[in-house]
């Protein structure tokens, strides 16, 4: 039997120290949200509205202050906060709140992300849904859905449907008129859901085949790229990169669709 060197023993356990903080967040999260009957709501735009409340603020800094008492030199991205910079290869992205305005509506679907990221590759992924009693965590190469006490692995569609399922979170994409094209000409499901983070995991479910979005912060999906890949589906920007420059994305459940919607795109 070959023994493990030093190194390789050293990375085993900061990875199991890693998934073990991830595995305790949704229920100490769920917890600091009972903190909060009320919301206040405040626009951080001048022109248009983009809301902000609270909440978003006070979880951030919950989400944070566990990442800094575990991890100090790592360094921090969040929604809400200024970044905290360091020279550390681990950078956490944090949404606090995905979803703000389906919270003020009350809406159920919005969600807590948050992903870590070794220099450029993402390693793990959480989105937690408080309201559906759900969440979605991605490490070790899998993808799984925790619902119920119950433990599920996903696998997002690898079959090709005659009709695929399209959806849109916002009218942003239409801004582009191949996606109008699209729209008219589609005979399956197009549906602009409104559902934020749900959308990706929902491909990694293999509910949805092509998801669609346009202008994201990296804070709105960097922490799902883990959720998303783990599962086998595909993430990419508009040209197939992994630039994300413009915040335009393409998710797709396989290889296939993908392909064909980016070659759309392209024309």
């Amino acid at each position: 039997m070959m023994m493990q060197n030093h190194q390789d023993m050293k990375s085993n356990n900061k990875f199991i120290k890693i998934e073990k903080f991830f595995k305790k967040l949704p229920k100490q999260i769920n917890i600091e949200l009972r903190k909060y009957r009320r919301f206040h709501v405040t626009n951080k735009k001048k022109n248009i509205f983009d809301p902000v409340t609270n909440i978003d603020k006070n979880i951030e800094k919950f989400i944070r202050k566990k990442i800094v008492n575990v991890f100090p030199n790592h360094k921090i991205i969040g929604e809400e906060i200024k970044n905290r910079k360091s020279k550390s290869d681990y950078t956490w992205y944090i949404d606090p709140i995905d979803g703000t305005k389906n919270l003020i509506l009350g809406v159920p679907l919005w969600s807590n992300l948050i992903g870590l990221f070794y220099k450029d590759k993402s390693i793990i992924s959480l989105a937690n849904f408080p309201m559906l009693k759900t969440f979605y965590l991605a490490y070790g190469g899998k993808t799984f859905k925790f619902e119920n006490n119950k433990k599920k692995i996903l696998l997002s569609n690898k079959k090709i449907r005659k009709k695929i399922n399209i959806t849109l979170n916002t009218l942003r994409p239409f801004e582009n008129s191949k996606i109008r094209k699209i729209q008219k000409t589609h005979k399956g499901i197009f549906k602009i859901s409104g559902i934020d983070a749900l959308n990706f995991c929902l491909v990694a479910e293999g509910k949805i085949d092509i998801l669609i979005e346009k202008g994201l912060k990296q804070v709105d999906f960097f922490p799902l790229i883990s959720i998303i890949e783990n599962s086998g589906a595909i993430i990419s920007d508009w040209q197939g990169k992994k630039r994300f420059n413009d915040g335009d994305v393409l998710v797709s459940g396989n290889k296939k669709n993908h392909l064909k919607f980016l070659k759309f795109l392209k024309k």
